[in-house]
C-alpha cells in the first residue's frame, strides 16, 4: 500500500481523526484519499468490516437507547456506550454502528463480546459508528455519505473513548484487503461517497481469504411465482410462506446471524424432490453473506432481505450450526433430540421421556428450553456459557441418555439405525461442529405447515399436539406467550459440576 503523509493532497474526502488507543490500525494505513484505479465504480469510502453486533443508537433529549438488529434493548448491557452517547453535543440523533469488544491488538473479538453480553454487562465494549441518519431536527438519510460522515466526525469530536467513528482505510481496494487480513479483520466495507443512506449501502464488501462479507440495506428482493402452491393439501403458496417469514423475522434472524445455515428447498412443493442447500447458490445477491467453513462456501443469513431471498428460492426449512463463526468450536447449547419410534403410543412416550430428561436436568441444576421439532419429536436444549466444547456438550447428553436407558430400556434407545431401534424412541445426543438442528420458528415440510416452536415445560403433556403450531396459528401464540428463546442467545451455565455428577 502506498504511504502518504496526512498532509498530502486529498482527492475528495477530509481525513477523519484516527481512532484512539487500541482502535488504531497498522501505522501504514494513513488517512489519505482513495487511490485512482480503485476497482469500484465512483468514489468510495473503505472501512474495516467490524465484527460485532449491529445496533441503532438513538437519543431524544436525555433519553438514550441502543437497539439490536432484532429490536432487543441493549441500553443497559452497553452502559458505558450509553453514557458516552449521553454527553455528545446534540439534542437528538440516530447512529448506525457496530458494538465491538476489542482484543489487545485492537481487533474485534466476537467471542469476548458474546461472553460479556451473556453476563448482561459489556463494560469494555465500544460503539464504532458507520453512519449518521438523524441529527437534531434534520433527517440526513438523503444526504450524501460524504456529508453524513463529516457531521458524524464533528459530533464525535472530543467524545469519550467508548464511541468512535469507523476508520477510513486508504488505497486501492485489493491492497487494502490484503493489508487488513493479517490484522484479524474479516474484510472491508466500501460505500459510495455520493450516495444517500440506502444507496450508499448498496456498495460492496470484500473479504479476507477466510470470509466473504456482503451486505445490503436495499429494498426487499422481488418475489417470483408468488402464487405457486408448495403445500398442496393446505393451499399454502409461496406468498404465504414469504409473509410468514417476514412476520417472524425479528425472532428467527437472531438464531441465524453469524451461524452457517443449511436450507431445505422444495421448488415444486413438499410432495416432490427436495434438497439441502449447504452452499451459497450461484448468482446470489450481495446481501447474502458467505463463509468458508470446512472447505464449503456456506450460507449466512443476517437480515430480512437475505432470509426472504432464500425463501423465494423455495427454501422452506432452515437448519443452523450449534455455534457461530467467531467461535465455531464452542457450541451455544447442548442438545438432546427425542426422535420417536413407530409405536402407536409414540407421542405419549415422547412426553414421558421428555419429562424424565427435564427431571435429570433439574437434579443437575441446569436450565433448559424445549421446542417441538415441527415433525414428531421434541428438542431439549441446554444453553451453555462461552468456552465449552462440543465434546463436553455431547458427554452431557450421553450421560443423560444412559441414565434413561437404565430407567426405561423398553422405551428408549441410542441406536441411530432404525432397524435396530425395535420401535423405541431414539435419544439422540450426538453433537459436533458440522451437525445442524432445525432453527426455532422454522417451518417444516409437512401437511399443515407446522413450525418448530419453543414451548413452556408446563405445556409438555399428552394434550399437546406435536404439530399444534403452524404457519396459520403461530402468530396468535406469539401474541399470547411471546418469544421463549432468549436464553439460547445468552447462555451462562457451566457444565463442569453436572459432568462430574454424571461420572459418579
Amino acid at each position: 500500500m502506498k504511504r502518504r503523509s496526512p498532509q498530502s493532497k486529498r482527492k475528495t474526502v477530509r481525513g477523519e481523526a484516527p481512532a484512539r488507543g487500541a482502535l488504531g490500525l497498522a501505522k501504514q494505513m494513513l488517512l489519505s484519499p482513495i487511490e485512482d484505479g480503485d476497482p469500484l465504480d465512483g468514489e468510495c469510502l473503505i472501512e474495516p468490516a467490524w465484527d460485532g453486533h449491529r445496533v441503532l443508537a438513538t437519543r431524544v433529549d436525555a433519553d438514550v437507547r441502543i437497539a439490536a438488529a432484532d429490536f432487543r434493548d441493549w441500553t443497559q448491557t452497553f452502559a458505558a456506550v450509553t453514557r458516552a452517547l449521553g454527553v455528545l453535543g446534540a439534542r437528538s440523533f440516530a447512529i448506525d454502528g457496530v458494538v465491538c469488544a476489542l482484543d489487545e491488538r485492537g481487533t474485534p473479538a466476537f467471542a469476548r463480546l458474546r461472553d460479556q453480553v451473556a453476563k448482561g454487562a459489556a463494560g469494555s465494549a465500544v460503539l464504532i459508528a458507520w453512519d449518521l441518519m438523524w441529527l437534531d431536527d434534520e433527517d440526513l438519510r438523503d444526504q450524501p455519505l460524504r456529508m453524513r460522515r463529516d457531521r458524524l466526525r464533528t459530533l464525535f469530536s472530543g467524545a469519550p473513548a467508548a464511541v468512535v467513528c469507523s476508520q477510513i482505510l486508504a488505497g486501492e481496494l485489493a491492497k487494502v484487503v490484503a493489508a487488513v487480513a493479517p490484522l484479524g479483520f474479516r474484510g472491508v466495507v466500501a460505500r459510495r461517497l455520493d450516495g444517500g443512506y440506502a444507496a450508499a449501502w448498496r456498495g460492496h464488501a470484500v473479504a479476507t481469504d477466510k470470509l466473504e462479507w456482503k451486505r445490503s440495506l436495499s429494498p426487499p428482493p422481488p418475489l417470483s411465482n408468488a402464487d405457486k402452491v408448495l403445500y398442496p393439501r393446505d393451499g399454502i403458496c409461496k406468498r404465504d410462506i414469504v409473509g410468514y417469514y417476514r412476520d417472524v423475522a425479528p425472532l428467527i434472524i437472531p438464531h441465524l446471524i453469524d451461524r452457517p445455515v443449511v436450507t431445505q428447498r422444495w421448488v415444486d412443493g413438499i410432495d416432490e424432490f427436495d434438497w439441502y442447500q449447504h452452499r451459497v447458490p450461484p448468482r446470489a445477491p450481495d446481501y447474502l453473506r458467505a463463509a468458508w467453513v470446512d472447505g464449503v462456501r456456506r450460507i449466512l443469513i443476517e437480515n430480512l432481505d437475505a432470509l426472504l431471498w432464500m425463501v423465494n428460492q423455495a427454501g422452506i426449512v432452515f437448519h443452523g450450526f450449534g455455534s457461530r463463526l467467531a467461535s465455531l468450536a464452542e457450541p451455544d447449547y447442548a442438545m438432546i433430540d427425542l426422535d420417536p419410534g413407530d409405536r402407536t403410543t409414540w407421542w405419549e412416550e415422547t412426553i414421558e421421556v421428555a419429562l424424565a430428561v427435564r427431571r435429570v436436568l433439574e437434579l443437575l441444576e441446569l436450565p433448559s428450553l424445549v421446542k417441538t421439532s415441527g415433525q414428531r419429536g421434541l428438542h431439549i436444549l441446554i444453553p451453555v456459557a462461552p468456552g465449552h466444547t462440543f465434546e463436553q456438550c455431547e458427554t452431557l447428553g450421553r450421560g443423560i441418555a444412559h441414565l434413561l436407558l437404565g430407567l426405561m430400556p423398553d422405551k428408549v434407545t441410542i441406536e441411530n439405525e432404525k432397524d435396530k431401534r425395535k420401535g423405541r424412541l431414539l435419544v439422540d445426543h450426538k453433537w459436533f461442529q458440522a451437525k445442524t438442528l432445525v432453527t426455532a420458528y422454522s417451518l417444516r415440510a409437512a401437511d399443515g405447515a407446522p413450525v418448530s416452536t419453543p414451548i413452556r415445560w408446563d405445556e409438555v403433556t399428552p394434550k399437546l399436539a406435536p404439530r399444534a403450531f403452524t404457519l396459520r396459528t403461530l402468530r396468535s401464540r406469539l401474541d399470547a406467550h411471546g418469544d421463549l428463546t432468549a436464553s439460547l442467545l445468552t447462555g451462562t451455565s457451566r457444565l463442569d459440576r453436572a459432568l462430574a455428577q454424571l461420572r459418579r
